[in-house]
């Protein structure tokens, strides 16, 4: 097996042959010395000029003089195209594959598990000779919500989907809602998938129907590729659905939201607005009066009943009456018998 300091070794030449051109009079060994110890690399220009050498037998690289400096490119018709990843892409998939991991099952990430081993092979393959080293232990993601895990889905669920849409068929569904739980079949004109959380839906009408449906991917109990061509709503337009607040399970109207939030809760949304017209007016008592246009739906409701104790909704006043509906119901689970 191929020690630590093999593997830097082949990973910084790597790098090398990445940064050399195969247009212009080439790169100066310092610019490439400049951009290892940039990548995080700590080598000896003389290090660098035996690199060059040693990958010039294999690899059609040359040295192009001019006075006393030395510029390095590819040869003429030569690919200059090194399949890889750079230390800092390699981090950044590191972060994706920690986010990814989070919210989408396993079935759906096997079409980049390569690229994220190749991210985790680069990572390994530092040793402590590079000042980037064990960069393993200092990447990590953490989720803002609760960690829920996945649910399961069959790959032939995504499999079926993905076929239906490329080729403009329909699918045959058996589907159990969850809210009754008794399976149904649906003859379904599959539209769009959209990643909500850790959850996968389906955009979907019902056979001659225009009116859009969403149904949870892992729900369904069989999906089977029809030959019937799919019947698309006059208009429709993913982009259009989502942003018109069909993902938020509500009403998707659009209202103007007040309420009064604690100097904490101002800080974060100073940071992290609601929306674009949003506006925080200092109030007298040191608190501060929220304004925003926001779609109406559960996901304003759980994030208002998520700060309960440091936002008080001012209206709508339907809002703010379910809002106080909520918070009644929990307390009176909590009350003394």
């Amino acid at each position: 097996m191929p020690s630590n300091k093999n593997n830097a070794s082949i990973s910084r030449q790597w790098e090398v042959l990445k940064m050399i051109p195969s247009q212009g009079n080439g790169i100066s060994v310092s610019d490439i010395h400049n951009k290892l110890a940039a990548a995080g690399f700590e080598v000896t220009r003389r290090t660098v000029d035996r690199d060059l050498i040693d990958l010039s037998i294999p690899f059609p690289i040359y040295c192009n003089k001019e006075g006393n400096a030395q510029y390095w490119r590819w040869m003429e018709d030569k690919t200059s195209h090194i399949p890889g990843v750079s230390v800092a892409d390699a981090m950044m998939l590191q972060l994706v594959e920690g986010t990814l991991k989070t919210i989408l099952p396993d079935t759906m990430l096997q079409g980049l598990k390569d690229r994220f081993a190749l991210a985790k092979r680069k990572i390994d393959a530092l040793d402590g000779s590079n000042s980037k080293g064990l960069l393993a232990d200092k990447i990590a993601v953490v989720s803002p919500a609760l960690p829920l895990t996945p649910p399961a889905t069959p790959a032939e669920h995504y499999e079926a989907v993905q076929q239906a849409m490329t080729e403009g068929k329909q699918l045959a569904a058996v589907y159990t809602a969850i809210h009754d739980q008794v399976q149904k079949e649906y003859q379904i004109n599959p539209l769009g998938l959209v990643q909500r959380g850790h959850i996968t839906y389906l955009v979907a009408s019902i056979g001659d129907y225009t009116d859009q449906r969403l149904f949870a991917l892992h729900r369904f109990n069989a999906l089977t590729l029809t030959d019937t061509t799919i019947k698309i709503p006059d208009g429709f337009s993913l982009a259009q659905y989502i942003n018109a607040g069909a993902m938020q399970f509500g009403s998707g109207m659009a209202i103007q939201f007040v309420a009064r939030v604690n100097p904490h809760l101002a800080k974060i949304l100073h940071e992290a607005p609601l929306a674009e017209d949003m506006q925080l007016t200092p109030a007298a008592d040191g608190w501060f009066e929220l304004s925003a246009t926001v779609i109406d739906g559960w996901q304003l409701q759980w994030w208002i009943l998520s700060h309960s104790l440091a936002i008080q909704v001012v209206s709508p006043p339907e809002l703010r009456q379910e809002i106080v509906d909520k918070i009644r119901g929990a307390a009176a689970l909590y009350a003394e018998d």
